[in-house]
């Protein structure tokens, strides 16, 4: 058992660490270049509460792949102060930006609305899920590892804005940014293929990223969803 993380996962820790350079470069131009200046206390608060995530995966993948459980279950016990930390966050700027649109009940907004909460869900759920498994190794890690890619979208997207289109190079739209993730949902589950039996956590992530993907078309078309963002939208003003 102890082999196992570093045969099974122990190249994890460098997509963990690719993940937070995705993030700072997406976000280098909205957020970090501009961190003294004026930047709004719920986008430090998001902020702080994502790179203290990532940087926690980063430490937990970093421990398993040097063969360090035991120092991995006593760093694990910080993620239940950080993960509830960063659902907050997230409901917190996602109020923000909806309060901050001129025009928050036009279908873009609704969805872009939409998808805040479900990022914040699908974490929730994925973390509830590992800590539930977090005895059993196959499951606990892949849904950690799945939270990682809920992570995803917000910096890739602002990436490909911000530094692959200025460059003229090939590029992918916000929603085809999520697309995309949701194949790597696929990628996963065919690499456990690969390996063995197929473990539900990346079934779990890459079904409720394919149901947003329909909802995200579907829902500025609900009325009680514009309700609800217009209410929300004079809340977060």
């Amino acid at each position: 058992m102890k082999r196992l993380p570093v045969d099974v996962f122990r190249n994890t820790v460098f997509w963990f660490v690719a993940l937070l350079v995705v993030l700072v470069a997406g976000f280098w131009e909205s957020y970090f270049s501009t961190l003294f200046q004026g930047v709004h206390i719920t986008h430090h608060f998001h902020g702080v509460t994502m790179l203290a995530w990532v940087l926690l995966l980063i430490t937990q993948a970093a421990l398993v792949r040097t063969g360090r459980l035991s120092l991995h279950r006593v760093v694990g016990r910080v993620s239940y102060v950080v993960a509830p930390l960063v659902v907050v966050s997230g409901v917190a700027v996602n109020l923000y930006f909806i309060g901050r649109l001129e025009e928050p009940l036009v279908p873009p907004a609704l969805s872009a609305y939409w998808f805040g909460y479900f990022l914040a869900g699908l974490f929730a759920v994925l973390y509830t899920l590992a800590m539930i498994h977090r005895r059993n190794f196959h499951l606990h890690a892949r849904y950690m590892i799945a939270t990682g890619l809920v992570f995803l979208v917000p910096g890739l997207s602002r990436a490909f804005l911000n530094i692959v289109e200025p460059l003229g190079l090939p590029s992918l739209g916000f929603y085809q940014t999520q697309i995309f993730t949701g194949l790597l949902g696929v990628a996963c589950i065919g690499w456990d293929r690969m390996r063995g039996p197929i473990r539900a956590p990346f079934v779990v992530f890459t079904v409720a990223w394919g149901l947003h993907l329909v909802i995200w078309h579907l829902i500025p078309h609900w009325g009680a969803w514009r309700t609800f963002t217009a209410w929300s939208a004079a809340l977060g003003s």
